[in-house]
């Protein structure tokens, strides 16, 4: 039996596997009332963990097709004495690594897509 990737969320990421994409996320903070156990020298800032590169892709094509219905004809009549040149369109990894857009000011952009209009 082929044995399949697992498409959630890893909670030890293989760093080394060339079709897991690694995210770096932030420490989980504890509860109230919880204990949390600290090693001596740890370096690690947060919860690293991966995805594959197949769901990643997924999200890619489904952001994708999103941007392209709602671009579709939105710029066909610009204000008077301007044209349509570029947008921009900003990008960002959920908490679990789905891709999505971000609609939340203050949250940084991974990933910016700039779409120019063809000569």
């Amino acid at each position: 039996m082929k044995k399949s990737k697992p498409s959630a969320i890893a909670h030890k990421a293989n760093v080394d596997d060339p079709d897991i994409v690694l995210f770096q996320g932030e420490k989980p903070v504890a509860k109230a009332g919880s204990v949390e156990l600290h090693l001596f020298g740890s370096d690690t800032p947060g919860t690293l963990f991966g995805r594959s590169v197949d769901d990643v892709k997924k999200d890619f094509a489904k952001v994708s097709g999103q941007v392209e219905q709602i671009l579709d004809n939105a710029f066909t009549k610009p204000p008077k004495g301007v044209r349509f040149e570029s947008v921009e369109i900003s990008l960002g990894f959920t908490a679990k690594g789905k891709l999505a857009f971000i609609a939340e000011a203050g949250v940084e952009a991974s990933v910016t897509v700039t779409f120019k209009r063809e000569s």
